[in-house]
């Protein structure tokens, strides 16, 4: 393309002189000069014409070049500068590589080489960063990113790395510390949100990370159902963890927990229980109720079994037909309603529902209420064969969340970080007794009354006579 373009210039050059050659040649009259020893001398005008011409480019020939002469160190500096500029970017750039690929070495030394170039401040420092973390030299990348800090724009960029960095070495405070001061700049980055929720839940601050998830929800960093659920589980956490003398705090954030999130079994579970503790039973099976129609579990069953101490056959019945009534065709339903028509020893009606979750998944937990059907049935070869095949089925996840004394959700501080983003963000339940195959309350064999963990709820005293023992089961043969 620029051949072309010089050729069609030197074109039109050579056509034009032509022309005005043609011109001038043509002109009428001529000039009259006087020389240098005062004669006068006659010119065609063509040829004047032409001669001026001549002489005016060659007097811009002059000129160009004079001039040339006056501005040629300035275009050598200049071309050093942009040649410097040049190796420094291209420094800049392999070096950057060089650490993303994992190269600490070349990387360094790529980074030296730029710093006697490069005249952005900025870029050096993110490669001297950069480098430093491809070498695992943490205190120095730290250093780097935090003089980037103090430099235009490279503010946020600098905390973020220098938050990293922190964390790396295993300085948590400084990292929060970054990150907070983060989250304070007007800016969108979600990162300084992020990791100061990631390292708070990672403590168990959990007071201290719903402020953080408020922050967020104002700043529109995380909303619907995350949020919603992410702060079930904080709530939950916190409640838990509570002393009992700020038994009302707990019962208020499990009650906020339970509106935000209702099928979260655990937040169900514990918020009954609390009031279970205050001898509110009506309340507490109402939260069952509101639970169990959400997300129906196993824990929330068992303890509305036990929510009134040593309490007759029909009131527990009733409370748990009205469980059933709440979400009828749910698994756990269907599981519930065959252990009712066991609880009134109409075996025939337990075998015929269990047979159909049976085909279903055969699971341990199914084989060992069949086993109880059957033997209530009196077909005790049957039973006892259901009791082997149990043996070897597959346990379920939601029944191991239920410990043999019958407590349930009994978490540890890294299981409930753990929930925060497994339920909060996806909606799994996370089963710590079922993941390291902790022993479970045995299917089929039901808590007659509360276990000794439940906190003020007393086992009543017998006439004249000492306390009941605080845990039994009930028999297979009732």
């Amino acid at each position: 393309m620029n051949r072309i373009f010089l050729f069609v210039l030197i074109l039109l050059i050579i056509v034009g002189g032509a022309l005005i050659g043609f011109w001038a040649v043509n002109l009428p009259g001529s000039v009259v000069i006087n020389d240098s020893r005062g004669e006068l001398v006659s010119l065609h005008m063509g040829v004047a014409a032409i001669a001026l011409i001549v002489f005016g480019g060659l007097v811009a020939a002059a000129w160009w070049l004079i001039s040339g002469l006056f501005v040629l160190p300035g275009k050598i500096g200049r071309a050093r500068q942009s040649s410097l500029a040049r190796k420094a970017n291209m420094a800049l750039t392999e070096g950057l590589l060089a650490a993303e690929a994992g190269d600490p070495t070349y990387a360094l030394k790529l980074a030296r080489k730029a710093v006697k170039h490069a005249e952005d401040e900025r870029l050096k420092l993110l490669l001297e960063a950069r480098a430093a973390e491809a070498n695992d030299d943490w205190a120095g990348a730290e250093r780097a990113w935090g003089q980037l800090t103090r430099l235009p724009g490279g503010q946020l960029a600098g905390l973020r790395g220098s938050a990293m960095a922190a964390a790396e070495r295993g300085d948590q405070a400084t990292a929060e510390s970054r990150a907070r001061e983060a989250l304070g700049l007007k800016s969108n980055a979600d990162w300084p949100f992020n990791s100061l929720f990631d390292l708070q839940v990672a403590r168990g601050e959990w007071e201290k990370a719903l402020e953080t998830l408020t922050i967020g929800e104002k700043r529109g960093l995380i909303t619907g159902d995350s949020l919603r659920r992410r702060r079930a589980v904080l709530q939950t956490a916190r409640a838990v963890g509570l002393p009992h003398d700020r038994k009302q705090d707990a019962q208020k954030a499990l009650a906020e927990a339970i509106r935000g999130a209702p099928g979260f079994p655990p937040a169900a579970f514990h918020g009954a229980r609390q009031l279970m503790i205050d001898s509110k039973e009506k309340a507490a099976q109402g939260v069952l109720e509101l639970g169990w129609k959400a997300r129906p579990h196993p824990a929330l069953a068992q303890l509305s079994r036990r929510l009134v101490p040593q309490d007759d056959r029909h009131n527990i019945a009733a409370r748990l037909k009205a469980l059933v009534a709440t979400h009828p065709t749910h698994r756990e339903s269907r599981i519930l309603s065959a252990e009712l028509a066991m609880d009134e020893a109409n075996w025939v009606e337990a075998i015929r529902l269990l047979a159909l979750l049976v085909e279903e998944n055969p699971t341990a937990r199914l084989c060992l209420l069949m086993e109880r059907a059957l033997k209530g049935y009196g077909d005790k070869d049957e039973a006892q064969r259901w009791g082997r095949m149990a043996a070897s089925a597959s346990r379920e996840a939601d029944w191991s969340d239920i410990d043999p004394k019958g407590n349930a959700f009994d978490f540890a501080q890294r299981d409930w970080s753990r929930l925060v983003y497994a339920f909060g963000d996806v909606g799994d339940l996370v089963h710590p007794r079922y993941e390291s195959y902790g022993r479970e309350l045995e299917a089929g064999r039901v808590l007659a009354i509360a276990g000794p963990e439940e906190e003020k709820v007393a086992p009543p005293k017998a006439p004249n006579g000492p306390l009941t023992p605080p845990l039994d089961y009930a028999s297979d043969d009732d």
